[in-house]
């Protein structure tokens, strides 16, 4: 066969496949927000999130509180929810199948104080074309009970995977909670610096000297992570300086996103994760006492390990 007889031949097959590719069925998520007494909810922030995808994707609830996800690749996914004053929900899950629609509504509560995250499951459901790997969930246990963190492998993969191989290593057992924020002890200096309410924990003291070298900051910007209350993001110095030290939040912080002036470099922190299971958790251990911010004497991490 001659060179041109061949790219001819090539071209051809490559177009077959293109055009194959192109007309592979796809599936949509769809449905309708509404509150506790079933009004509406327009301008609803829906983030959505898969290993089906190579990048997450957002939408709001239009004014009849609907919104829809289309072309989506067979695959179980994730959607968080988030408007004020409602708790976040994360909705876990969510299995799409070829050529078909994926209904889902949603109810959101009024929030709390701390706007915990309500987590509505549907991880019963049965993948038809292929299990893709789910998100990570991670069980932190501590003496005042258990606290369980969705981390964000596919938005934030640099830092999910930092945390998740100090995880895998067993560097948080016998670690602790050192520090914590409230009003009694954080002095606000608005607008740069207000009022924020966390708890921040790090591995074995015994391990540092075994820690990894610091990562490359995931900025808010690029992620599409916020810190809202039921966050967790990692600590920092200067940028490009996170190790195994985290913290979680219990209040909303935008001051912490990228633009926000609480680093002064405004380069912000790098969240990888929510809370799903266990803020009531976070809440008893922000609650002990302090000598200014430190925890006295620190709440111990019996152990942390990955949730199947």
């Amino acid at each position: 066969m001659r060179h041109r007889d061949r790219f001819t031949v090539l071209a051809a097959l490559v177009l077959v496949i293109a055009g194959a590719r192109a007309q592979e069925p796809s599936g949509t998520i769809a449905g309708r927000v509404v509150d506790g007494k079933g009004d509406v909810l327009p301008g609803v922030s829906i983030t959505l999130c898969s290993q089906a995808l190579s990048t997450a994707r957002a939408a709001t609830t239009d004014a009849r509180g609907t919104f829809q996800f289309a072309a989506l690749p067979p695959g179980r996914y994730a959607l968080f929810f988030d408007e004020q004053p409602f708790s976040p929900v994360l909705r876990e899950g969510v299995v799409v199948e070829a050529g078909k629609s994926s209904p889902l509504d949603v109810t959101m509560s009024p929030a709390p104080p701390g706007r915990p995250i309500e987590v509505q499951s549907d991880e019963n459901l049965v993948v038809s074309a292929g299990r893709p790997k789910p998100l990570a969930r991670v069980r932190i246990e501590t003496s005042f009970g258990s606290i369980e963190i969705l981390v964000e492998e596919t938005r934030a993969p640099v830092t999910a995977a930092n945390f998740l191989k100090y995880v895998d290593g067993g560097f948080y057992d016998g670690g602790r909670f050192h520090r914590a924020t409230r009003q009694d002890n954080y002095t606000p200096a608005p607008p740069n610096r207000p009022m924020m309410a966390i708890v921040q924990g790090g591995i074995n003291p015994a391990r540092q000297s075994e820690g990894f070298p610091p990562i490359p900051l995931e900025r808010t910007s690029v992620t599409g992570l916020k810190h809202v209350a039921g966050a967790v993001s990692m600590a920092r110095g200067t940028p490009d300086s996170a190790r195994s030290d985290f913290f979680v939040l219990l209040d909303d912080q935008p001051s912490l996103d990228f633009g926000g002036k609480r680093f002064d470099d405004g380069q912000g922190g790098a969240a990888f994760g929510w809370v799903v299971k266990g803020l009531d958790t976070v809440f008893k251990i922000q609650q002990q006492p302090v000598e200014a911010q430190r925890l006295t004497p620190p709440v111990t991490i019996v152990r942390a390990v990955r949730v199947r």
